[in-house]
C-alpha cells in the first residue's frame, strides 16, 4: 500500500534511530496526507518520515520538518537532499513552539514528541486547517495532548508491536513497543 523508505538506507548519526517501516506506515493510513497538501512535522529527526510524507503531498504539496538536534539536523538535511527531495521539504532549524514563528497555515501536523507538548499544540491549534496526529510512546504525553486540543475530535489508537526473529521453534518478539496515536480534527 505505501511504499516505505527502508531504514537502511537513510542517514541516520547521532539520531536515535529512524521511524520503523511499520510505524510509518500506519502514521500514513491514520493521516491521510493528500496530494497538494502542506503538512508539519514536529521532531522530525533523520527524515525516514519527512521522507514518506513528501511522497505523498507530492510536487505541489510542502513539508515543513522541524528540528531542533544538532546530529538530527545534519542526518535530515543529507538525507533530504539523499532523496532530491529538496522541492517538497522545508527543513526548520529549531525547537518548537519557537520554530513555528515563520510557518504559516498548515492543512496537517505530525507531532512525535516535545518537552513543551502543551504549548507545542496549542500552537498548532492555530495554525493546522485538517489534523494533528499525535504518535507518543507515554501515556502521559497523550494525556497531556488530550488535555491541550479538549473540544477537538480525536480517534485514537495504541499499538504493541515489536520485530520478530525466526528461531528453530518458533518466533521470538523483541523490543515490544507501544505507541499511542491520536489524530485530533478541529470541531469547525
Amino acid at each position: 500500500m505505501f511504499n516505505v523508505v527502508d531504514p537502511s538506507d537513510l542517514v541516520t548519526e547521532g539520531v536515535p534511530g529512524p521511524t520503523k517501516p511499520v510505524m510509518k506506515a500506519t502514521v500514513l493510513a491514520v493521516l491521510r496526507p493528500r496530494p497538494g497538501e502542506r503538512i508539519l512535522e514536529i521532531g522530525a529527526g533523520s527524515g525516514s518520515l519527512t521522507l514518506e510524507l513528501a511522497r505523498a503531498v507530492g510536487p505541489l504539496g510542502r513539508v515543513y520538518a522541524v528540528e531542533g538536534d544538532k546530529e538530527a539536523f545534519r542526518s535530515l538535511e543529507r538525507n533530504v537532499r539523499d532523496f532530491c527531495l529538496e522541492d517538497r521539504i522545508e527543513i526548520v532549524r529549531g525547537w518548537a513552539p519557537e520554530a513555528l514563528e515563520d510557518v504559516d497555515e498548515v492543512d496537517a501536523a505530525v507531532v512525535s514528541g516535545s518537552e513543551r507538548l502543551e504549548e507545542v499544540l496549542l500552537a498548532l491549534a492555530e495554525r493546522v486547517r485538517r489534523a494533528i496526529l499525535l504518535n507518543a510512546v507515554t501515556p502521559e504525553t497523550f494525556a497531556t495532548a488530550v488535555k491541550a486540543l479538549d473540544g477537538w475530535r480525536r480517534s485514537c489508537l495504541c499499538m504493541v508491536w515489536g520485530e520478530g526473529k525466526v528461531l528453530r521453534r518458533g518466533t521470538l518478539f523483541s523490543g515490544m513497543r507501544t505507541s499511542y496515536l491520536a489524530l485530533f480534527e478541529p470541531e469547525r
